[in-house]
């Protein structure tokens, strides 16, 4: 990659279930990144050292002082390079180019500062799961590119990014600042949107794909919303910004009916209808998450840690 330094981080937590595949995965790859650092949040379940078969440079932090912003900016603090990858312990690259194909848009396309790659269902996903991912990271062999200009069109989808699979530039972060400390979540959403207001661009790359969905029950998703809400709640520049996501999940809630119906899943539209009511519902209230007693909030949040904090101030 034209002697550029690149630089894999993965946050890990009691990665058992993953870490032998992702191992194996990143083995197979024809890009051979020049450091790997997992940075673990005290994971005790006696497969974090599996890593160290990648020559992978471990760092330790406490639990609940992990930060979705925060932790990874220890990425940028402890290794030098010009490309910076980002995985999650569950997002097991699809086949030995997903790295070199990653990057090399990043870097064919100098105006991008991130590129994200595509996330392909599991091969046992829910009919949800899979339309989830089918809907924000549709096949193509393009890379395509968002920009500043495209807000009009695309909305608060312009700043859509997943660091689950994802690649920056250096050069562009140290312009934002690098990802925003104790964020809620949408580390890479906020970096996105910032971004873009200093005039890069993003790249969707579906030529660079890796495995990773998740199967959410009823309650985990009023819980993801809750969050969702809650984060466009704290961040009104964000959606000064983008726009507002109301037009976008009434086209998420249509496409996924006619995924549904398409694949035969009994009862589609009362399954659509309540999935769905929870998920506005999880929203509507993160949106007054600042009227909430920060222990409500703790309790109906994924990220329990950030509410923990917060109540600590």
């Amino acid at each position: 990659m034209n002697n550029l330094r690149v630089s894999l981080c993965i946050p890990t937590l009691n990665p058992a279930k993953f870490a032998y595949s992702l191992v194996d995965a990143l083995k197979q790859q024809t890009l051979k990144p020049d450091e790997i650092l997992i940075i673990d949040s005290a994971s005790d379940d006696g497969f974090i050292q599996v890593f160290e078969e990648i020559n992978a440079n471990i760092i330790s932090i406490n639990r609940a002082d992990f930060d979705h912003g925060g932790t990874r900016n220890l990425a940028f603090q402890r290794s030098v390079a010009d490309i910076y990858i980002f995985l999650t312990q569950d997002a097991i690259p699809l086949n030995s180019y997903a790295l070199e194909n990653l990057v090399g848009a990043l870097t064919e396309n100098p105006s991008c500062g991130l590129v994200y790659g595509r996330q392909a269902p599991a091969s046992d996903a829910t009919a949800f799961a899979s339309h989830a991912r089918l809907f924000n990271y549709p096949e193509g062999s393009d890379v395509v590119i968002k920009s500043k200009q495209d807000i009009p069109v695309l909305g608060i989808k312009t700043a859509f990014c997943s660091n689950s699979f994802a690649a920056y530039k250096r050069v562009a972060m140290e312009e934002i600042g690098y990802f925003s400390n104790d964020t809620l979540f949408a580390e890479d959403s906020i970096a996105a949107a910032k971004l873009l207001q200093k005039g890069w661009s993003i790249g969707y790359v579906p030529q660079a794909a890796a495995i990773h969905s998740h199967d959410y029950t009823l309650t985990q998703e009023f819980r993801r919303y809750f969050d969702v809400g809650a984060f466009h709640s704290m961040n009104n520049w964000y959606i000064d910004f983008l726009g507002k996501a109301e037009g976008e999940g009434m086209r998420f809630v249509r496409s996924e009916y006619h995924y549904l119906k398409q694949k035969s899943v009994p009862f589609a539209l009362f399954k659509v209808i309540i999935r769905n009511g929870f998920r506005w519902l999880g929203y509507k209230v993160g949106r007054l998450q600042k009227h909430l007693p920060v222990s409500v909030c703790r309790y109906f949040s994924v990220n329990k840690a950030f509410w923990g904090r917060m109540s600590s101030r």
